[in-house]
């Protein structure tokens, strides 16, 4: 009786998950805005006091161009809300919501916003340019992470995550095209376009399907009100994808997705990456767990059990002698260069010192004439040969090596190319 009320009661959630679906698809907006909704601005207009540059993009809310500030001469990034998507109170809310919620937030991990204008062109944002890219695009063109790379990205995310939430901000669409990673290695996040403002009980935020469906929690397919265990589930899908290479589920439809954020349970990283520590296969599995009490209360147990593992402690170390200076590094290299050194002059000495006294107690015949005879040297050229033409003496590829090798890069950008596209990935 009880194995067929839970079938019921899952098919009864099927047929909801459906219906909502059904109702609120036009409100899923993390789709890029269409070009002719939008009047692209040729490079060499003027918005105020900024000269566009070039196009950097097209993202869910507007167009992202690269712009000079002429007064304080710097480089920024203008995002576009165009007048005809004005109309659209759903658009304009978002898009100062979205303004109020990056303003305030002032942390390394963020990126920055300068300023809010109303303009011709339509509704502004003045953001903080940053050079480098997403991690979206660094697991495009080179695969998965290592896990020391992926803690360290991870760690800093987290941290930028952190004060998101104590300011009261819920962000919702943490996926791996949101993560930045800038020349220097630092992470920052961007794309606020569908936050939450946790002391806003507005009510209009509450009850639509907003996200990315190949990162959206359960609780967001369902319209129900999110807090910051949202963000731990997202979070906990682009780590996987970062280590694996892949995401837990992928399906062809928007309800095949949906179904199985609700209802299915994950596969395991360990199945598509062998070499991953059983501790962080743990650790990403509560994350993404389907009911939020069950997944980490907060990204900083999250990030704490990331460090339990011993992974990001090591990381840092290894950054702080980076990010030190040069100086500081050619400092510790001449040191350890010294300290080799002099371990091998006392290393050499040492053994000098024992040759010669075996010499001197005749432990080792000393031979003054030719070295070998005929015979002999015939013998070696011999075994010289034979060695050459071994092919077990020949280097060979390691696994590791060709899981990073061009063409499979290739072969997992055709595949998931279009999958991606289709969700806003």
């Amino acid at each position: 009786m009880s194995a067929k009320t839970n079938k019921a009661d899952k098919l009864q959630s099927t047929v909801i998950i459906a219906g909502r679906f059904t109702e609120r698809r036009a409100q899923l907006t993390t789709q890029p805005v269409e070009e002719s909704a939008a009047e692209p601005l040729e490079p060499g207009s003027m918005v105020g006091r900024y000269l566009t540059l070039s196009r950097i993009g097209v993202g869910g809310m507007g167009i992202v161009y690269r712009a000079h500030d002429t007064e304080l001469n710097r480089t920024v990034a203008l995002k576009v809300l165009p007048p005809k998507l004005k109309k659209y109170p759903e658009y304009l809310k978002r898009f100062h919501t979205e303004a109020q919620a990056q303003a305030r937030l002032n942390s390394p991990h963020v990126v920055t916003l300068y300023e809010l204008m109303d303009h011709p062109v339509g509704q502004v944002l003045v953001l903080e340019y940053v050079e480098g890219e997403t991690l979206e695009s660094r697991l495009r063109h080179y695969g998965p992470l290592s896990v020391p790379e992926a803690m360290r990205v991870f760690e800093q995310a987290m941290r930028g995550v952190e004060h998101i939430h104590r300011m009261g901000v819920v962000h919702r669409d943490l996926k791996p095209s949101n993560i930045f990673i800038t020349r220097d290695g630092e992470i920052k996040l961007m794309d606020f376009g569908i936050a939450r403002l946790m002391d806003n009980h507005d009510p209009s935020q509450n009850g639509a399907m907003v996200g990315t469906l190949l990162y959206i929690s359960p609780e967001q397919i369902n319209g129900r009100e999110t807090d910051c265990r949202s963000d731990v589930y997202t979070l906990g899908i682009s780590l996987f994808e970062a280590v694996t290479g892949r995401l837990p589920f992928e399906r062809r439809t928007d309800y095949g997705l949906m179904h199985a954020h609700v209802q299915e349970n994950p596969p395991s990283p360990k199945e598509f990456q062998r070499r991953l520590p059983r501790e962080l296969v743990s650790v990403i599995l509560k994350a993404i767990a389907k009911d939020p009490n069950r997944r980490f209360q907060s990204v900083t147990e999250f990030r704490t059990a990331l460090q339990e593992l011993g992974l990001v402690e090591r990381r840092q170390s290894a950054d702080a002698g980076i990010i030190s200076g040069t100086h500081h590094k050619h400092r510790s290299t001449e040191n350890s260069s010294h300290r080799i050194w002099g371990g091998v002059w006392m290393d050499f000495s040492m053994v000098s010192a024992v040759f010669l006294l075996a010499l001197i107690l005749g432990f080792f015949p000393v031979h003054l004439g030719p070295s070998r005879n005929p015979s002999d040297e015939a013998m070696h050229t011999q075994a010289v040969k034979w060695k050459k033409a071994s092919p077990a003496n020949k280097p060979t590829e390691s696994r590791e090596t060709k899981a990073y090798t061009p063409q499979r890069v290739i072969e997992r950008k055709d595949k998931y190319e279009t999958l991606r596209q289709a969700w806003g990935g």
